[in-house]
């Protein structure tokens, strides 16, 4: 069944003096939406941690964010479970990372994926608690818990440049 929402606007103003928001997602749509919106106000080389358990909907926000940020059909965006990244081109180029299998923080960087950080586009690393302590300060973290069915809660914040 779908469900009626209202897209909603990041609220990047709020964002920046607290450093914290939250929204209840009433759908996989309406999370699809907030990715999208949140695209909207990130700059190049921003790094965006997506935690939550497994189908709690972090691809389906990676999804809004690349229709947001234009860069490629988001139909295209799928979940790079066993290849750990998928690459989406354009202006800005998005990173998409899982990595639910890696087996370590040791692995991430032994593979030079931390090169991503600064190369001109968006890195989105779902499943980011495995490299918890070793991000560098700046990272924007969007957190999906379960709610219900179709509900989530999606809080987002920023660690200190």
């Amino acid at each position: 069944m779908k469900h009626n929402y209202i897209p909603r606007d990041f609220d990047a103003v709020q964002f920046q003096v607290s450093g914290r928001l939250g929204y209840t997602s009433l759908s996989a749509e309406e999370t699809y939406a907030l990715g999208e919106s949140f695209a909207k106000n990130l700059p190049k080389n921003a790094i965006v941690a997506l935690c939550g358990d497994l189908g709690a909907g972090k691809t389906t926000f990676v999804r809004g964010l690349v229709a947001g940020a234009g860069t490629t059909d988001p139909k295209e965006v799928s979940s790079p479970t066993f290849t750990y990244l998928h690459i989406y081109p354009g202006e800005p180029t998005i990173y998409h990372f899982d990595l639910y299998r890696l087996p370590g923080k040791d692995a991430f960087f032994s593979a030079g994926f931390d090169e991503y950080f600064n190369a001109g586009g968006i890195c989105c690393l779902e499943w980011a608690e495995k490299l918890r302590g070793t991000l560098p300060s700046g990272v924007f973290t969007v957190n999906i818990s379960y709610l219900g069915e179709t509900k989530r809660q999606v809080e987002f914040s920023r660690s200190t440049p």
